[in-house]
């Protein structure tokens, strides 16, 4: 006999951040060549190409008082309330992320206590069956975040 089992996402979250940078912010920039050296055409130029090939006309960042456990708790509160589920039975929160907490204008990434712990904790979550773990795995963390919530399921 075999069963079938389909995990779904039933809700969803994100955050974008509310510093925009428009990509005039780089006209006084200096462009180097992979070699080291200044390249040779108009700031004006090489900003337009790269709009051109890339489709980014402006970059988001995060606010200097906002940490990656801040932005992955407004995420998580926003994918609660998109699923309709009640947050005390989550059984897993999962963090995936490169590394850390890093405060603006610091270079001390901070891991401990996780992630994962810090969003459950500001999410209030008091179940205590509610595990919480980080998964610093760089870029393609949230599909293998995605991948083990599923193998949970």
């Amino acid at each position: 006999m075999s069963h079938n089992i389909c995990a779904v996402i039933t809700g969803s979250g994100s955050y974008l951040p509310t510093r925009q940078i428009p990509n005039s912010e780089f006209l006084k920039s200096e462009f180097l060549e992979s070699n080291g050296q200044p390249i040779n055409r108009p700031n004006e130029e090489i900003i337009s190409k790269f709009q051109l090939i890339t489709g980014i006309d402006e970059r988001r960042y995060v606010e200097d008082d906002l940490v990656c456990s801040d932005i992955a708790f407004f995420a998580a509160e926003k994918a609660i309330a998109s699923s309709g589920i009640d947050k005390e039975t989550l059984d897993y929160i999962i963090v995936a992320h490169n590394f850390g907490d890093v405060k603006s204008g610091g270079t001390h990434s901070d891991f401990v206590p996780a992630l994962a712990s810090r969003v459950k904790h500001k999410l209030a979550i008091e179940n205590p069956f509610t595990v919480a773990y980080d998964l610093p795995f760089g870029c393609p963390g949230w599909l293998q975040a995605l991948i083990q919530a599923n193998y949970f399921i």
